[in-house]
């Protein structure tokens, strides 16, 4: 990639302009960069536009888990279990700086649904659905070693627990490592780009018609099969053609962020919440914890959604509920993240967490292929089957025969080339650790760009080697790596999705926004107009993910 960010998308927008691609993707979510990679690898001319930044949507504001989905045991969904715990087991391999094995524990109470011994027996069968091949087998622990692993947890009728393995990822980082990894590839990749209009011809789509949201341009990109990977935008991609369709029954999914300080857990939690019973979870991150999360539905603008204080309260009344010593408020809250879950209508339609997380897959006759639902984990099996699928009308419409099938099963994301064992991945953070002279900057950079920590570094002047943030782990130069080589085009970006400033600093970056604001100018070519723009935006996007708290019905529960 270009080290210029104005060149590099300059010749990206003549390219898109030029070429004539097999594949057009609607979407930078991870379905959509999945199934760019896979397609730039079987050999395809592929093209990938985003409306906003990538993983804008859903795509960032998951669990940021690649589990088995053992709550989907419970629903009988055995399928979609074995096919997340083989999924898993590939990302770990794959993705192994970013994918990293987090112990959960699942207590169980007294007057539960479900007592330990049949908790247990379901683990059983959720390792052998995983072939015995988990990171550890489950293990069950008696009251005592519960609270022994868990201290301050609610002992009052705990009758044991069970303890197994999932995986824990940054999921922007996910689909950056697959955008990353389809540029590589040779497809042409391009954030803050919006399809206007689907353009026909005798009934099929020959080319769209976008704007790019950084100049205000328009141009067309002609292509062989379009899809549409929207995520919860997808009706609204839809309603572009001249057959609009209804597939979406988008669900809102609220996270909030307190310190570890004042929840301190260091495995993931399993819990129920008491007045509902729903699952949500409890999790390390990083020097944080997080609760999570709500299940509503949501006709909102995916984009635009805020936290409510009745959210907050929700997510509270969990941390009360298991750690009644904790005693959290709502000043304790730093954070949150709200997602929307593209799910699937069904015509029997319960409550949102009842609906599948399966996805699905449709070729139209007009030369759109559609993909929706599914689930973070299995993002890559879904890309190859979409493709598997858009084969045909590629081949139809003059495009080449694939080469190249099911190389994203054996070729590692670019960050993990070369960790073949977590021994290589343990020696580049000690290493780094010492190169930098910070043992937590040096894991941070390992475990965020793994084997691309090296080019972090040798941007890292003396100056950039500091740490951002007293508390943090990030430095400055992973704010200028950002713009010239991870496709960042705003302030937002790079707070948010790029490092994640935006969730775990005590101010939300507040205080340091001026200088990043400063710094990418330099790098994205801005002016001192638009430089304030991006810094007034980022305090604006603060200012609402705060909004919650002057919400007076929830200040009356409390």
């Amino acid at each position: 990639m270009n080290t210029c960010p104005q060149e590099h998308r300059r010749d990206t927008c003549r390219r898109l302009t030029r070429d004539l691609f097999d594949v057009v993707i609607i979407g930078g979510g991870i379905t959509g960069a999945s199934i760019a990679r896979d397609a730039a690898l079987r050999g395809y001319r592929v093209a990938l536009l985003e409306q906003d930044d990538l993983a804008y949507g859903t795509s960032s504001r998951s669990s940021r888990l690649v589990h088995g989905g053992l709550r989907y045991l419970e629903m009988g969904q055995l399928g979609l279990v074995f096919e997340s715990v083989s999924e898993r087991a590939a990302l770990a391999r794959l993705a192994r700086h970013i994918v990293r094995p987090l112990p959960f524990v699942f207590p169980v109470y007294q007057g539960d649904g479900l007592p330990l011994f049949a908790v247990d027996f379901g683990l059983w069968i959720y390792d052998g659905l995983a072939l015995f091949r988990n990171y550890e087998n489950h293990s069950k622990l008696s009251a005592a070693e519960v609270g022994e692993v868990l201290p301050g947890l609610n002992a009052e009728g705990l009758k044991g627990a069970v303890r197994y393995y999932d995986y824990q990822t940054d999921d922007a980082r996910l689909v950056l490592e697959n955008a990353l990894g389809a540029m590589e590839a040779g497809a042409e990749v391009l954030p803050r780009c919006r399809v206007e209009k689907l353009d026909y011809r005798r009934g099929r789509i020959v080319q769209v018609l976008a704007r790019d949201r950084i100049t205000d341009e328009q141009f067309t990109v002609r292509g062989r099969v379009f899809i549409c990977a929207a995520g919860p935008w997808t009706d609204e991609v839809l309603a572009l053609s001249q057959r609009p369709e209804g597939w979406m029954r988008p669900a809102k999914g609220v996270h909030i962020v307190v310190p570890k300080s004042r929840l301190p857990v260091d495995e993931a939690l399993l819990v129920k919440h008491p007045e509902d019973g729903r699952v949500l979870f409890i999790l390390p991150y990083h020097e944080r914890t997080v609760i999570g999360t709500t299940d509503t539905d949501s006709h909102e603008d995916p984009g635009a959604l805020q936290a409510s204080g009745e959210d907050v309260r929700y997510l509270l009344a969990t941390a009360h509920a298991y750690f009644p010593a904790s005693k959290l408020t709502p000043e304790d809250v730093i954070s949150n993240w709200i997602g929307v879950r593209p799910l699937l209508q069904e015509e029997d339609e319960g409550a949102p967490s009842s609906v599948s997380r399966e996805h699905k897959i449709h070729v139209r006759s007009d030369n759109l292929v559609v993909i929706a639902g599914g689930k973070l984990t299995t993002y890559r099996r879904m890309a190859a089957e979409c493709l598997d699928q858009a084969e045909r009308p590629i081949i139809m419409a003059g495009g080449p025969i694939p080469r190249g099938k099911g190389l994203t099963s054996s070729l590692p994301l670019p960050g993990s080339v070369g960790l073949e064992a977590d021994h290589d991945l343990s020696k580049m953070i000690a290493d780094l650790g010492r190169e930098v002279g910070d043992a937590a900057v040096g894991e941070h950079l390992a475990l965020t760009y793994g084997v691309r920590a090296r080019q972090v570094i040798d941007l890292a002047t003396d100056e950039l080697c500091k740490r951002v943030d007293a508390e943090l782990p990030f430095i400055w130069a992973e704010i200028i790596f950002a713009a010239r080589f991870e496709l960042a085009c705003a302030l937002e970006d790079v707070l948010k999705r790029r490092t994640h400033i935006f969730y775990r600093s005590r101010d939300q970056g507040l205080s340091i926004a001026a200088r990043v604001s400063e710094l990418l100018a330099q790098e994205l070519g801005w002016d001192d107009v638009e430089r304030r723009e991006q810094l007034n935006a980022y305090q604006a996007l603060v200012a609402e993910s705060r909004a919650w708290r002057d919400d007076p019905c929830f200040m009356e529960k409390l």
